[in-house]
């Protein structure tokens, strides 16, 4: 059995769905592991001819190809939004995907999304630049004792969930909305305090959750795999232990952490980490962005299709690399980060670089434009594999 990680390697948007789509379809039996955030991600898999095209937030990308996904414990699904989802890649694909979980993965519930989009309109200008899908508040009423599993979602009646999740709404999200300055002028506190509101979304839920199959996934159970491809949401510079860009985090490891933590349990270790770029970098949210350029000053560069403006996290934004040693930095601190790990200490370190076909094979460092070849030869010095398609270079 081979394990990969697919993470990104600056903020996101990088290419991770076109990685882990691509690994997906030339390798044989895999399993797709969502193992951080929940929803909030959008990763785009389109065809070579671009006759079809599916943004995936929770179905595995490669899905498509027949891959199965799992989510792993440290992975917080919205189990309101999955429905939409599979119906969508169902009418598509002609097919419904099959969707794993483990029994404790934590379950993000409407108040979570509600406390959320109330937070950040309360924020007004000092947004974090939040996706406005409830991961931060799924993490702390955790914390706070308020949790909610899959498998507690699945064993409940209707009337059982909708009453526990009155209890959390009563005992708890009432004293979070006051901690976060969520009044009754927040456009989202009446929605807070909606019983119908509550009863929709447990209809809903009810409905989705057998779209699910709940395992243990030990190591027997994985065995019917031949690769393991743990697909990651957001970027490693928005990692929730990176505070060089704090408060503009996610609630999530979106590292080697999970992956190598998963594997480590299992007495299985990590092969390969994946860090995906693209020639440039982008943002999609409010926060630092080192060498910010206009997308007019990248020549080239298109507009992108997935990221389009919207309240929560505006406009894209654009970036030139800082200089080579900032380029080869994350993945190396990355693999640093979990050394208290057995099952990643030899993992192997790759950089995936996307959207080469806009720039003419060239990458927009803030020196100017650096070719791919020299890039590679530079990860070669440093002991890290560069690629510009996964397909041949695997």
């Amino acid at each position: 059995m081979r394990s990969i990680a697919v993470i990104g390697k600056n903020f996101g948007d990088e290419g991770k769905g076109l990685a882990v789509a691509s690994l997906s379809r030339v390798l044989g039996k895999p399993l797709i592991i969502k193992h951080n955030g929940g929803a909030q991600a959008g990763h785009t898999v389109e065809d070579a001819a671009a006759t079809w095209r599916f943004v995936h937030h929770q179905i595995g990308a490669g899905a498509e190809y027949g891959a199965p996904t799992l989510f792993a414990e440290h992975y917080m699904p919205d189990l309101y939004q999955l429905g939409k989802e599979v119906a969508d890649f169902t009418r598509l694909f002609g097919f419904v995907p099959l969707l794993y979980s483990e029994k404790t993965a934590r379950a993000t519930t409407i108040d979570d999304v509600l406390l959320n989009m109330g937070a950040e309109a309360a924020r007004g200008d000092a947004r974090h630049g939040s996706c406005g899908m409830g991961i931060d508040e799924c993490v702390q009423r955790n914390r706070a004792g308020y949790g909610l599993r899959v498998e507690e979602v699945a064993a409940w009646s209707e009337t059982e969930f909708l009453e526990r999740l009155r209890e959390i709404r009563t005992h708890y999200t009432k004293e979070r909305a006051a901690v976060l300055g969520i009044d009754r002028e927040n456009p989202y506190f009446a929605l807070s305090e909606n019983d119908t509101v509550l009863q929709n979304y447990v209809a809903e839920v009810k409905a989705n959750i057998g779209r699910l199959t709940l395992v243990d996934a030990n190591p027997d159970w994985l065995l019917q795999f031949e690769h393991l491809i743990f697909e990651s949401g957001q970027g490693l510079l928005l990692d929730e232990d990176y505070e060089a860009y704090a408060p503009h985090l996610t609630s999530s490891k979106t590292g080697m952490h999970n992956p190598a933590r998963f594997l480590e349990k299992r007495g299985l270790t990590l092969d390969e980490a994946i860090y995906v770029t693209r020639s440039y970098v982008t943002r999609h949210g409010e926060g630092p962005l080192p060498c910010e350029v206009k997308r007019s000053e990248l020549p080239g560069v298109g507009e992108d299709l997935t990221n389009q403006p919207n309240e929560w996290q505006g406009t894209l934004r654009y970036a030139r690399h800082e200089s080579m040693d900032a380029f080869f930095a994350p993945p190396k601190r990355d693999k640093d980060s979990v050394q208290m790990f057995s099952s990643a200490r030899d993992t192997k370190l790759s950089i995936l670089i996307t959207h080469l076909n806009e720039t003419g094979k060239r990458l927009y460092f803030e020196e100017g434009e650096v070719s791919f070849e020299r890039v590679r030869k530079e990860g070669e010095r440093r002991g890290i594999k560069c690629m510009e398609r996964l397909e041949t270079e695997l």
